[in-house]
């Protein structure tokens, strides 16, 4: 018997004040139902030595909408290892789509990418770059690992994005997975969401996770207090509360 569990999600991302333009995209579709959990989040952040990098953001961002509306009347009648497979399938099929637009335009441009796929009481990351999924706990615990170099630059320590979508037609994938349980609230988010957020700033607002308008409240609360502290960075930050 399957156990059901309700799910509560909010997605946002603002430009900031100090940035011209917001690279970053984020999504989150879910379709919770009698046949089970089914949900997808994911947030991309457009490569700023780049100019028009928010179109590699938004290239990856609009696949996994697609390919979500494609499986959200059908996911109960596929085995999860075929959700995931045609889900990383559709990941390399969008890596194409930035390396081509790049060749056709002319331009360079390339994301990171975070995503989170819920298939019943089961959870799947499909990753590449420094943005991240997290899940909060007894601390702000990191289920992504940061894809950066550290080389010496003008006598200083600079970080390098190794991996990126858009970097190479042969990406690196990386994936993770896990159990869902009751109480988990999982937070993606780009590099400027996570700089000036500290555990103590979440930790109480979980006892207050019980509706949507909350969940919202709470997204809304995160992403100005980050603002108020002055990160200068584009913020995106998704939030997913499993009841």
């Amino acid at each position: 018997m399957k156990v059901k569990r309700k799910l509560l999600s909010s997605c946002q991302s603002i430009r900031g004040n100090y940035r011209k333009k917001n690279q970053d995209r984020a999504l989150c579709m879910t379709a919770g139902s009698k046949d089970g959990m089914f949900a997808v989040a994911c947030v991309c952040d457009g490569i700023g030595s780049f100019e028009m990098s928010e179109l590699a953001s938004k290239l990856v961002t609009d696949g996994v909408r697609n390919w979500f509306l494609n499986m959200e009347g059908r996911f109960h009648t596929l085995s999860q290892k075929d959700l995931q497979d045609d889900m990383e399938e559709t990941l390399y099929e969008l890596n194409e789509l930035v390396c081509e637009y790049q060749e056709g335009h002319r331009v360079t441009i390339g994301c990171t990418m975070s995503l989170l796929l819920l298939l019943d009481m089961k959870y799947f990351i499909f990753h590449v770059g420094d943005s991240r999924v997290c899940v909060v706990e007894d601390g702000i615990h990191q289920l992504t690992v940061d894809e950066v170099v550290q080389k010496k630059s003008e006598g200083k320590i600079q970080s390098y994005l190794s991996n990126y979508i858009g970097k190479t037609r042969n990406l690196w994938l990386n994936k993770s997975e896990g159990v869902l349980h009751k109480g988990n609230l999982f937070m993606l988010g780009t590099d400027g969401l996570f700089k000036n957020l500290r555990y103590e700033d979440v930790d109480a607002l979980r006892t207050k996770l019980r509706s949507q308008k909350e969940i919202e409240a709470v997204n809304n609360w995160i992403v100005q207090l980050v603002t108020a502290r002055g990160e200068r960075d584009n913020i995106s930050c998704i939030l997913l509360y499993v009841l």
